[in-house]
């Protein structure tokens, strides 16, 4: 018996199978866990596969914010464009009222009280919120204007209306008066705290603000000349390119008509080039941001970017006429500035709204001056080409 047991036992042991019902469960408790580590590693991912995945996730990313980058320019672009044609609209709508486009500049200094006078306050009256349409992609987020509401002086000598209208009682008997006679009546100090807390309530949060640069041709249109062809003094004096007194003043629909290349090559604003820095905090924008020009400088000579001025007696006709000399000159338009990745958009006076590429990536916009060592021009390309931008001294044809 005992021989036939040992012969069974050799079988078992021979074909791999437990001696004993002890060793058979202990046999199939290591085989189930030899099958569990197995699940696990064919399940789970090893190091270098971890690594791969993150690596190409990598890739992919930045593949995409290139992409990403280019459609939020874009996006900013069209919302500039899109402002652009809204300020149009109040433009169009004003010079339906009163022939011109609007009543000025948005400039106190030299237009007066910028809630009243201005193409700003004109559409910002007519219900234009001109301050929530700034160029999305400007970093100049103010007006230069500011920094004369702020700072200047308002005693000094003035030929322009700084304070506005006088005070009116609204129906409850209060007086109404607005921000800028505020200042002058009160003797506001220049950067106090009581005058920045009117400024930045009466006239900014009220939507008083632009980034966007006004054309020369909009708000002073042509020149007014004397008998040798040079500006007439102004109110106060100097003769000036961007003084009211020596220039027709704001822009007429019967003028743009008039044009020699039609109402689509005249320029009326476009993203602004910074002029400065804000001096002093003023709302919820701090000392140092940089500010706007508030209109380019009109018609210059090439390349001293100056008015021309002639001899008295100087006679209108001839190759050396001062009619000869203006027609030399060109207008310069270094107050619009590329803000959107090198391209400038540009309202135009059939209300279109174009963009213009700076092609030589110096952030100006050259309709044919020469470079100098002071002008700013990198090289004589033209990016501001006559056919389809005027940048004579007047609109009207020979």
């Amino acid at each position: 018996m005992k021989a036939i047991w040992n012969e069974c036992v050799g079988a078992e042991r021979r074909a791999g199978m437990p001696a004993t019902p002890w060793a058979a469960r202990r046999a199939k408790r290591a085989v189930k866990a030899t099958g569990r580590r197995q699940s696990a590693t064919e399940a789970g991912f090893s190091l270098v596969e971890m690594l791969v995945v993150i690596s190409i996730i990598g890739i992919l990313v930045a593949m995409l914010m290139p992409a990403l980058h280019l459609a939020r320019v874009a996006s900013r672009k069209a919302s500039c464009q899109n402002n652009l044609r809204q300020i149009y609209i109040g433009l169009a709508s004003h010079a339906d009222r009163h022939r011109a486009l609007c009543s000025g500049a948005f400039d106190w200094r030299l237009d007066g009280c910028v809630t009243e006078k201005g193409w700003v306050a004109d559409l910002v009256s007519a219900g234009v919120p001109v301050g929530s349409l700034l160029c999305p992609s400007n970093e100049a987020r103010i007006a230069s204007t500011y920094n004369d509401l702020l700072m200047m002086n308002p005693s000094s000598t003035s030929v322009v209306d700084l304070a506005g209208s006088k005070g009116r009682l609204a129906p409850d008997g209060t007086m109404i008066v607005n921000a800028c006679r505020k200042i002058i009546d009160n003797n506001l100090s220049p950067g106090s705290e009581p005058r920045t807390e009117v400024v930045s309530l009466e006239i900014l949060k009220e939507h008083y603000n632009t980034n966007y640069t006004a054309s020369w041709y909009l708000v002073r249109s042509a020149v007014l000349l004397d008998d040798s062809g040079n500006l007439r003094p102004s109110s106060s004096g100097d003769p000036s390119l961007a003084r009211i007194g020596s220039t027709h003043g704001p822009l007429t629909q019967t003028l743009v008509d008039s044009s020699k290349r039609g109402a689509a090559s005249v320029p009326l604003m476009g993203c602004g080039a910074a002029s400065g820095t804000l001096a002093s905090s003023v709302g919820d924008v701090p000392a140092g941001t940089p500010v706007i020009v508030s209109f380019t400088r009109g018609p210059v000579e090439n390349p001293s970017m100056e008015p021309p001025v002639f001899s008295s007696g100087t006679s209108r006709t001839g190759p050396t006429g001062w009619w000869a000399g203006w027609e030399k000159t060109l207008q310069d338009y270094r107050g619009f500035a590329p803000v959107h990745r090198g391209s400038c958009n540009i309202l135009f006076a059939d209300g279109s709204a174009r963009a213009v590429l700076d092609q030589n990536d110096d952030g100006l916009l050259n309709n044919g001056f020469e470079p100098t060592e002071t002008n700013g021009f990198a090289d004589d390309t033209i990016e501001l080409l006559p056919e389809d931008f005027t940048s004579t001294w007047s609109l009207r044809g020979r």
